[in-house]
């Protein structure tokens, strides 16, 4: 998971960020956009979710 954040001046909210992650090695990169910081910490955790479960096969 990539993770870039940034401020955007004059807007309501400036917040933005961008995450680029995987579910697993055979997967094509998946991006999510959002201006709520609280979704950027619940994509991690669903994302270290998918990483916590059995091993993916090869």
């Amino acid at each position: 998971m990539v993770i870039r954040t940034w401020n955007e001046p004059n807007q309501s909210p400036g917040f933005r960020a961008r995450m680029t992650y995987s579910d697993s090695p055979a997967s094509g990169p998946k991006t999510i956009y959002t201006v709520d910081p609280d979704e950027v910490v619940n994509a991690v955790r669903r994302w270290l979710h998918t990483q916590t479960e059995a091993p993916h096969q090869p």
